[in-house]
């Protein structure tokens, strides 16, 4: 607490203790508001627990109780604090004004203190006393308690009626209600709210990124994808991880193509390491979208990284949807006992088309051992045994 606010809440006390206390104990409470007033809380305190020992009545062990709380949280002694004002408040002799402020900062301190079960308590009485002269953050203040307390549906009505005392609301206040939404899985309204959110603070690349990640899980995948391409077109979507996520999400929608043009524009802005997992996928994408000019650029970059036989069937595949036969030989080369049985077959297929007999007969044998391939191997060895007889 600070000392202005502390200054603030002993104003309030001061009307009752004058007419309440007998002059020596006035005096005394003066002295200890002056020493707060030049930040000596803990001198306050001292002098105060003193005059508490030689209280003459209730009322004035009260207000006491009361000061000692606010000097205390000053201090800042939270725990000390929060003793002080129970106690002041079980007295029952404050006046009404003056009770109201110690339960509101009995409340707040028990909710700084993560005393959620006590805060809620405290907070719940203050705004039930308190009535139209409640402040807003109390209000919010007693909602954000329900949702640490994981009490969704408690935290409605607070929340509400503090949304409804402002015309703005504070994000804060607007990322309170997005937690609610999510508490109670409420996806409808936490689009809502995150669209609000959205609209107020554009820049915020997570509101995106949630507001995607709720249209997933109300099943409309269109829309999903639409708010982080346009996330991503206000530069918000950078991170290698999140272009990842985007690149699939245009896959799984039927636009491999922008999926493409996507992870592309971001290799050539280094926001994404070329490494074979990225080059994989970027060429899934151009192959779904029949690209297959840019799939054998990326799939011969891919290679560079790592040359390994299931790198070089893809590659090969690819070039058969060229129909370049000739590539599909240079990518696979001539040693067939190196060959799977699907590198084999396609080696003895392009072999066949580039009038290669004797390559093609060695392959479509090597396809044969493979028991995945021996129905087609069989095949093509008995057309090339007719097509020579």
């Amino acid at each position: 607490m600070s000392r202005w606010a502390l200054l603030l809440l002993l104003a309030l006390v001061w009307p009752a203790a004058a007419t309440t206390l007998s002059e020596t104990a006035f005096r005394q409470l003066e002295r200890a508001q002056a020493l707060l007033a030049e930040g000596d809380a803990r001198a306050a305190n001292e002098l105060l627990e003193a005059r508490f020992a030689r209280a003459e009545h209730d009322s004035e062990r009260a207000l006491i109780r009361q000061v000692q709380g606010f000097a205390l949280a000053a201090v800042p002694d939270n725990r000390a604090a929060i003793q002080r004002l129970q106690q002041a408040l079980d007295y029952g002799q404050l006046p009404e004004p003056a009770a109201l402020q110690s339960r509101l900062a009995l409340g707040q301190l028990l909710y700084v203190e993560g005393q959620m079960p006590g805060a809620i308590e405290v907070l719940t009485a203050y705004l039930t006393q308190a009535g139209d002269l409640a402040v807003v953050e109390a209000q919010v203040m007693l909602a954000s308690a329900h949702v640490a307390a994981k009490q969704y549906r408690q935290a409605r009505a607070p929340l509400a009626a503090a949304m409804a005392r402002r015309e703005t609301p504070p994000l804060g206040w607007l990322e309170l209600q997005l937690a609610v939404d999510y508490g109670l899985e409420a996806w409808s309204a936490a689009a809502e709210t995150l669209l609000t959110l959205v609209s107020r603070a554009p820049e915020s690349r997570p509101y995106w990124e949630q507001l995607s990640g709720v249209y997933h899980e109300l099943g409309q995948q269109p829309q999903a994808l639409a708010v982080l391409a346009l996330a991503h077109r206000h530069g918000l979507i950078a991170e290698p991880r999140a272009l990842r996520n985007l690149a699939q999400l245009y896959r799984a929608l039927g636009v491999p193509y922008k999926a493409g043009e996507l992870l592309t524009a971001a290799l050539d802005a280094r926001q994404i390491e070329a490494d074979a997992p990225l080059l994989d996928s970027l060429a899934d994408a151009w192959i779904e979208a029949r690209e297959y000019d840019r799939a054998v650029r990326t799939l011969t970059r891919r290679l560079g990284l790592q040359d390994t036989a299931a790198a070089r069937l893809r590659l090969a595949q690819v070039h058969v949807q060229r129909h370049d036969w000739a590539a599909v030989m240079d990518t696979l080369g001539r040693e067939t006992q190196r060959l799977d049985g699907d590198a084999a077959l396609l080696l003895g297929m392009a072999a066949y088309e580039q009038n290669d007999r004797a390559l093609a007969q060695r392959a479509f044998e090597r396809a044969r051992a493979d028991a995945g391939q021996r129905r087609a191997a069989e095949q093509w060895l008995r057309y090339l045994a007719g097509t020579r007889a």
